[in-house]
């Protein structure tokens, strides 16, 4: 039972049951006792409840403020941003699952392999709403499903008395997918790193897992050949013009035919005129000209807007798992822990914003977006603005980065990153004196040691680190780093003594 709930929807019944049958027990097993120590079965299935939601969510609940030109009075009552919600119950969770115990030539080698299904129902969203008053309400929406394969194996690979050698390796690949919305065709999500300028950054699809990154497609930059400089302004080059029909590219008309945007009839079907250059300066603003950001029309259309925007990435990984070693020598031992990640992707908001000026005119600016990397329309021994297209395209035969200058922050494809890593996590050396030379000092064991943590992370992610997820203010916006503080790492020397 749980108090989160209003009457009626406080109680939840959350039944399991699990079975094994140790195979290596039976009778006609005994033929394998020589190499096969435990090979066990098992099957389980059960249901959880999830109550994870601030208290009064089903309640109307009134707050103070104080303004002085309320009415002439100091103080008033409001509801607050979130909507109440009688209907909220319970989210459940049904879980399934197969898996195999096995242990061979003396448990020198054992492990377990599972297989199992997570279906999870009713899911406790804070469901953004819009036109109310209010900015969201709590609700039971939709269903998750997560199916997967986990394996665990452990090994003694050497055991002598002067040397042992262990090792240990687990992995889980996991498949996420959305199955129900509850009617919806999507659920949209915003992060939040970049205030309003980016309204929408992650969308909730169903038939598609969670974390799904939604943005602009990077096609690089404009150039100097895209354009003409009209003593006042940089004016796109105009080969020719678009007709386009619901979306689609059907045929050309020669340059400057027709106004870009007019609709023009021809028996009865209505045609859309556009420019051969996409029309971009709603994103880029004043920087609309040779360097400007270029993203991908993917609607054909002639204009960048939302409708151009997609899936350009994914936060959840196709692998997940770690491996360690542990060995000895003598008095020597040593032991060390890795994790791992494949496949996820990694929201790196730090890089769009510092190659972005957005609304600053002074702010740093990232390394790779030095005066000798990005686009330029400047002649930096004279200041004076560069307007002949020949000298720009000399001047930007290296560039490999648009210009900084633009009116917002954008989410596009380039800030998407490959998050897949390879980190230490822990290393422990030390060393035991041995016995006939601590004794004489009353010692029984005198071992000295040195531990590190996060002592390396092998990946190819350009931020400080890969494993983040700073903007969880919503559930279904995981994977963006943003002004997260990088991992430390640490170095530990002791001793240890027993008398």
């Amino acid at each position: 039972g749980s108090s989160k709930f209003a009457p009626g929807n406080q109680w939840g019944y959350f039944p399991s049951v699990a079975a094994a049958w140790r195979i290596s027990d039976e009778s006609w097993m005994e033929g394998a006792s020589g190499w096969l120590d435990n090979l066990k079965l098992r099957a389980s299935y059960g249901v959880a409840g999830n109550n994870n939601i601030a208290a009064g969510q089903y309640l109307k609940i009134y707050s103070s403020n104080t303004e002085l030109w309320m009415n002439g009075f100091n103080s008033y009552w409001t509801v607050g941003n979130s909507l109440n919600n009688q209907d909220i119950k319970w989210e459940t969770t049904y879980t399934y699952n197969i898996g195999i115990d096995f242990g061979f030539w003396h448990n020198r080698i054992n492990g377990t392999i599972d297989l199992y299904q997570n279906d999870v129902k009713d899911l406790l969203i804070d469901f953004p709403i819009q036109g109310t008053g209010y900015q969201t309400v709590t609700r039971n929406i939709g269903a998750t499903r997560n199916r997967g394969v986990e394996l665990a194996l452990n090994a003694a690979l050497v055991n002598t008395n002067d040397f042992t050698l262990d090792f240990n390796f687990n992995i889980a690949y996991n498949y996420n997918e959305v199955t129900d919305l509850g009617g919806l065709d999507y659920i949209s999500g915003m992060s939040g790193w970049a205030g309003s300028e980016i309204s929408e950054d992650f969308r909730v699809i169903q038939g598609q897992a969670m974390g799904q990154m939604w943005g602009y497609v990077t096609e690089g930059f404009y150039t100097a050949d895209d354009f003409t400089w009209n003593g006042k302004q940089w004016v796109a080059n105009n080969d020719c013009q678009y007709v386009i029909l619901n979306g689609e590219i059907i045929g050309e008309l020669p340059s400057n035919s027709y106004p870009t945007g007019t609709i023009i009839d021809v028996d009865g079907t209505q045609y859309i005129v556009r420019d051969k250059v996409v029309d971009n300066s709603a994103m880029t603003g004043s920087s609309w000209g040779p360097g400007a950001l270029k993203v991908k029309d993917l609607n054909n259309d002639g204009v960048i807007d939302e409708k151009d925007m997609t899936v350009i990435g994914c936060a959840m990984p196709d692998f997940t798992g770690g491996f360690g070693i542990n060995a000895t020598y003598k008095g020597f031992d040593l032991s060390a822990a890795f994790t791992y990640s494949i496949g996820n992707e990694v929201y790196n908001a730090n890089k769009l914003e510092f190659t972005n000026t957005s609304k600053y005119y002074h702010r740093n600016q990232l390394a790779l977006m030095g005066s000798e990397n990005r686009y330029t329309q400047i002649d930096w021994t004279t200041g004076e603005r560069i307007t002949d297209p020949a000298v720009l395209n000399e001047i930007n035969q290296n560039a490999t980065m648009w210009s900084p200058v633009m009116p917002k922050y954008v989410f596009h494809s380039w800030g998407v990153e490959d998050g897949s890593f390879l980190r230490l996590n822990t290393l422990t050396f030390g060393y035991t004196l041995p016995h006939h030379l601590t004794r004489q000092w009353y010692i029984q064991r005198l071992r000295v040691f040195f531990t590190g943590t996060n002592l390396f992370c092998l990946t190819n992610y350009t931020g400080y680190d890969p494993e983040v997820s700073t903007r969880r203010k919503l559930p279904y916006t995981p994977g963006v780093d943003y002004s997260a503080y990088p991992k430390s790492r640490g170095f530990n020397f002791g001793v240890n003594i027993t008398f």
